[in-house]
């Protein structure tokens, strides 16, 4: 089948200017050619023509950091995922269909439980349920009694050796450990407790590492930063705390950041959640420290991706990374070919080019002039395969009084 978006203006990925009048081809889920709508002639064969006429196309987006077992629960996370398999596979089928609606064609899911992430991965695969391709570490590792309760348990480093090939075997794509507490009440100004040892992590990212697999951590603390960074961490996820000496290793060694500026600094104690008070005051004390790392990463020049947790809105996730200091042109790679390539599979995703698979979304606005522009999706279009965003979302309501799930992954403008 042959699809061809014509009319916009195109936005590739690559870093380049934005190509007006532009018309992209797509032949057996892979973009075919890319140029001018005059290049392609005045009669398209194409089967499908979608006329994009004062729209915005460009790659599709990668979301670097998602539950689909508890995003956009409401209530304590903890509560979400005591539930039955039954029902965080219910509620994980529409996190998946509304997570490509919002044009998000990639997701790397940062963990679960009863091995739902994996099921997910192959329903999806296989056309059975709508969602973004997925990657998943299936269960992070935890230390006994350490934050996530989502985690597995081990302890030392034949325990965290173990732990790891017992992911990996159950089909895990990469490895992810749980470096930190947080926030937790310790003395001095870092609200956050170091949870592994450097031997613990090391351990099982050799693991990783061995299978050809890449490497993730929840961490926050100073501590726990410099460890997991020597530990061999590919990419770290949120980094409060972030030290100038860590941050520029990162950057020698190439580690990705993924701050999660929306979900920690926002959303999470955005009222609409529901999580109380004491939750709100427990992680408003982090957010000077993450401001500060963030800092901290961008001047060191370490290379920072899109992802929002649990409650975090990818729109607002490009805003606070320019109010950060970021470019308008960085911020929108961070969604595109910069994920791509801390995923190593920037070979298949991430730009528009001839050879790639056909991820390509249109949207109503630039989102290089306005970061929110990126949530007025009107086609996704993943794998050759293109949706209107309303084609894909299940039953809305999350509570009777409550708000939809889609609206929960927009930034909140009232």
């Amino acid at each position: 089948m042959t699809t061809l978006v014509t009319n916009v203006r195109l936005f590739d990925g690559r870093g380049g200017d934005v190509l007006e009048d532009a018309a992209v081809e797509i032949k057996g889920g892979r973009f075919s050619r890319i140029g001018r709508r005059a290049d392609f002639g005045q009669s398209p064969s194409a089967k499908t023509v979608i006329d994009g006429s004062g729209m915005f196309a460009m790659p599709g987006l990668i979301n670097m950091h998602i539950h689909l077992v508890f995003n956009y629960a409401i209530g304590l996370p903890h509560v979400a995922t005591n539930k039955s398999a039954p029902e965080m596979t219910i509620h994980a089928v529409r996190v998946a269909a509304n997570t490509l609606a919002q044009g998000i064609t990639t997701a790397r899911d940062m963990g679960g439980k009863d091995d739902i992430p994996i099921h997910m991965r192959k329903a999806i695969n296989a056309g059975e349920i709508p969602g973004p391709r997925i990657l998943t570490c299936n269960q992070p590792i935890r230390v006994s009694g350490g934050h996530g309760n989502v985690g597995f348990e081990a302890d030392g480093v034949d325990g965290f050796r173990r732990a790891a090939r017992l992911q990996l075997a159950a089909g895990a794509d990469f490895v992810k450990v749980m470096a930190s507490h947080d926030p937790f009440t310790m003395p001095g100004e870092e609200p956050s407790r170091a949870e592994l040892t450097f031997e613990e992590m090391e351990a099982a990212f050799e693991v990783a590492h061995s299978w050809g697999r890449l490497t993730a951590c929840h961490v926050m603390n100073s501590i726990a930063t410099e460890r997991v960074v020597r530990a061999g961490a590919d990419i770290i996820d949120h980094g409060e705390y972030l030290p100038v000496a860590v941050a520029e290793e990162m950057a020698r060694k190439g580690v990705y950041l993924t701050p999660t500026l929306s979900a920690y600094d926002t959303q999470t104690m955005h009222p609409r959640f529901r999580r109380g008070e004491p939750w709100a005051k427990a992680h408003e004390v982090l957010i000077p420290g993450h401001r500060t790392a963030f800092k901290n990463a961008l001047e060191a020049g370490v290379k920072m991706v899109n992802g929002t947790d649990s409650s975090g809105c990818y729109a607002e996730e490009v805003a606070l990374m320019r109010e950060g200091g970021m470019s308008a042109v960085e911020s929108v790679l961070a969604c595109t070919s910069t994920a791509a390539k801390a995923l190593r599979m920037n070979a298949e995703i991430g730009t528009v080019e001839a050879g790639k698979r056909a991820d390509l979304i249109v949207l109503s606005d630039n989102p290089l002039n306005d970061p929110y522009a990126l949530e007025a999706v009107e086609w996704v279009i993943k794998d050759g395969r293109a949706h209107r965003p309303d084609d894909l979302t299940y039953a809305e309501r999350l509570v009777p009084d409550g708000a939809s799930m889609v609206e929960l992954a927009r930034y909140p403008k009232d």
